[in-house]
């Protein structure tokens, strides 16, 4: 322990510090979203300084509904009580509360090709590893964006699915980081 000479204060207290834990690095974060994670933060009652508690999900309760397994048509009405089948957790259909597990509200609308919508909530999994095609959470020199990722040989790609909004070549001195593959979608009217 090393204490200062001139007043004798200082030094290391033990439990003081960042507790040990996943490493973490400074990003930029638009506005809207650092201010939307600080809001969600202090509302759970955690830290308002870091993103980690707003991208993490929390599986809080069990909560189920009955999953019909009948295919249900747009048009005419179908009789699907007679093909009800266990109950549907989605917490476990979507990964929740798996360490590898974390969610990102979209904004933007560079995805709506591929089905993803401004305000729309991706499920990602750090454990998948990206693969042609896959949708990916990707941090490019501070900045992170949601894209479509291609890879021939050493070259990287992040595809918009907008005509709208430009692809992304990734230089090869780039800071890039895939954070995770997009596996699931949650979406309310």
């Amino acid at each position: 322990m090393r204490q200062s000479k001139r007043t004798g204060w200082g030094g290391q207290r033990q439990g003081a510090g960042k507790p040990p834990g996943e490493p973490t690095k400074i990003v930029r974060l638009p506005i809207d979203i650092a201010e939307a994670a600080r809001r969600a933060a202090e509302a759970r009652g955690g830290n308002a300084s870091g993103i980690g508690g707003f991208l993490r999900g929390e599986v809080r309760t069990s909560a189920s509904a009955p999953l019909v397994t009948a295919a249900v048509a747009c048009g005419f009405p179908s009789p699907a009580e007679d093909h009800l089948d266990r109950a549907l957790d989605l917490n476990e259909l979507h990964g929740i509360g798996r360490a590898d597990v974390f969610l990102v509200r979209v904004a933007g609308e560079s995805m709506t090709g591929r089905g993803l919508f401004p305000g729309d909530v991706a499920v990602v999994s750090k454990g998948t590893a990206p693969r042609n095609g896959c949708i990916v959470v990707a941090c490019l020199n501070g900045d992170f964006t949601m894209k479509t990722y291609q890879r021939r040989g050493n070259r990287v790609k992040l595809k918009a699915e907008n005509p709208a909004f430009p692809d992304i070549d990734v230089p090869e001195e780039a800071e890039f980081q895939v954070w995770g593959v997009v596996t699931g979608l949650s979406r309310t009217f």
